[in-house]
This record gives structure tokens, C-alpha cells and sequence, in this order.
């Protein structure tokens, strides 16, 4: 059944443009899950996210106009593949999921890299964001889970769409707002199907506090100065006492 399938990502088309001696590709992908609010349309200009076709509301949703609109087809690829009745499943979409399916053990399987950075500068009880990076991985979806201190945290996390790079696998971001304290640690973790186990990274709150060695030389340095100008200043004062 289409409605069962989970997370089943594929290339529906490229077409590749001259333009003067370079080439423009246009991709265009669709992320079937079979769950309502999950299943998408994603159009890329050499990499880059122009738009996506939210199946649930039946519109397009333009994030780079000036590229979106020079993508061949696009605003009519709207009304000819969504299909309200299918849960969100576009006929496209059923159409090649059994194409995948059949070559899907010989499908390539490229594992997650995953990196935890805060957005902002960590200050104490100031809140920031902790951002994980999950990329480089084909095909989607990766799930992502966060632990403060062992505990889950995983619901007061964000987890943004699928975005394509250039080798033709995926990144995604998952944002877990926090409000630093000193001693906490969080994790990320991230399951793919070409991992054996969770890939984690862990976080600790650190607070690095500003070194004081430079002010400590530079105030010796003048200090050290001012002496000796007052110490010459003595001397030919002295000197000219006895001229």
C-alpha cells in the first residue's frame, strides 16, 4: 500500500540547460511518507531549495521567486499531480514507488555525518539554541533524538525539511532551544538505515571565561614605562644641576 510507505525518496526528473558554457539543473523531488502533513514536492535549482509543493493544501509555496518561476513546468505541475483523495500521495508518487522498490537493495546507501554547535555564543542563563547538522546521508528520512542530561528532550525539538546537496545526497537541521547552565549535557543522536547503531554527539555546557594574562602584560608593560620615563626625567633633572 502507497499509504505504508516510510520515507521513500527519489529523483522524479533532472533536465539539465545550456547556458553559455556553464549548465543549470533543475531537480525535482518528492518525499513520500503516506501520513498527512508529511508529503512534499521539492523543486532545486543547482542545489539550491527554490520551492516545494505542500500536497496537504494543494498550493505551491515559492521561497526563491526569480528562480522558482524559470523552473519549466512548475506552476502546472500543481493541479496535474496532486490528488486530494489519495492522503496527500500523488499519483507520480505511486507510480514510481514500485520502480524503487524493486531496486531498492540495490540502491546506494550513504551514512549520516552528524555535528552539534550552539547558534549564539553561550552565556549562563541566557537562552540560545543548539542546532544539529545532519548531513551526506541518501536516501531520507534520518531520525533525530536529543537527551539533556539522559533525559529526552526530544519533543521541545525542531526538525526542518530535506534539503539536497550538490553530490545528490541530503542534509536536515534539528533546533532544541536551552537556556545554558553550567554542568548540562546534551546529545544528538541520529538513526539511518546505514547505521548499526545510533550515530550521538554530545554538547557540554561550557563557559570560557576571558583571559585576563594579556591585560595583566599590558598593564606591567606601561607601568614598567611610566618608570622609566619618570626615572630619566630625575636624571636630567639632576644632570642639569650640575651644569
Amino acid at each position: 500500500m502507497a499509504e505504508t510507505f516510510c520515507g521513500i525518496m527519489f529523483f522524479i526528473a533532472y533536465l539539465l540547460l545550456t547556458e553559455g558554457q556553464s549548465y543549470i539543473e533543475f531537480g525535482l523531488t518528492e518525499f513520500c511518507t503516506g501520513s498527512p502533513g508529511s508529503n512534499e514536492i521539492l523543486f532545486t535549482y543547482d542545489t539550491e531549495l527554490a520551492a516545494y509543493m505542500d500536497l496537504e493544501e494543494e498550493k505551491l509555496i515559492i521561497l526563491v521567486p526569480d528562480i522558482a518561476y524559470s523552473i519549466p513546468g512548475i506552476e502546472s505541475l500543481v493541479t496535474e499531480y496532486i490528488n486530494p483523495t489519495d492522503v496527500g500521495l500523488t499519483p507520480l508518487c505511486k507510480d514510481a514507488s514500485s520502480k524503487m522498490l524493486s531496486v531498492h537493495e540495490a540502491e546506494s546507501i550513504d551514512p549520516p555525518w552528524t555535528s552539534v554547535y550552539s547558534r549564539n555564543d553561550v552565556k549562563l542563563n541566557v537562552k540560545n539554541t543548539l542546532i544539529c547538522l545532519v548531513s551526506g546521508f541518501f536516501p531520507p528520512p534520518v531520525r533525530v533524538s536529543w537527551t539533556k542530561n539522559n533525559v529526552n528532550v526530544t519533543d521541545e525539538s525542531t526538525l526542518s525539511r530535506y534539503y539536497p546537496n550538490k553530490d545528490k545526497n541530503f542534509h536536515v537541521f534539528s533546533r532544541l532551544s536551552f537556556i545554558p547552565e553550567e554542568g548540562d549535557i546534551y546529545s544528538c543522536s541520529v538513526e539511518h538505515k546505514a547505521l548499526q547503531q545510533p550515530q550521538t554527539r554530545t554538547w557540554d555546557v561550557e563557559i570560557t571565561e576571558p583571559s585576563i594574562g594579556p591585560s595583566v602584560f599590558c598593564g606591567a608593560g606601561l607601568a614598567f614605562g611610566l618608570l622609566c620615563f619618570i626615572t630619566g626625567v630625575f636624571f636630567i633633572a639632576e644632570g642639569n644641576k650640575w651644569i
